[in-house]
């Protein structure tokens, strides 16, 4: 790289760091009026979208590599319980996975049409 492309990359990382640390500030911050409520952050905190489904065994892999036998209705209460932006970090095609999801859950009894 030539020396003022070095320089813009590295004006944009740290642009992008200062805005990630007042994001994580403003969140760590309860009493604010300014302060996001859970379900309305940014951006979605990945390690409390896994800490739920890391209870059940196996969950997020057979559904990911369609082993549809392999889940289980404790499986299917969790990652239908989920909120949506923490179902997209867990499964990049968040339509079809949900759909697969929800038709097995179904066919579970986990829910009912």
């Amino acid at each position: 790289m030539s020396g003022s492309k070095e320089i813009v990359c590295l004006y944009i990382l740290s642009i992008m760091v200062m805005i990630l640390s007042i994001s994580q500030n403003i969140n760590s911050v309860s009493d604010s009026a300014y302060a996001p409520t859970e379900e309305k952050r940014l951006f979605p905190n990945p390690l409390s979208c896994g800490a739920d489904v890391r209870k059940v065994p196996n969950c997020v892999n057979s559904v990911k590599n369609f082993h549809l036998k392999d889940v289980t209705k404790e499986c299917c209460i969790v990652l239908l319980g989920i909120p949506d932006d923490c179902f997209g970090i867990l499964f990049r095609m968040t339509f079809v996975y949900r759909i697969v999801l929800k038709i097995t859950c179904e066919l579970l009894g986990v829910i009912k049409v």
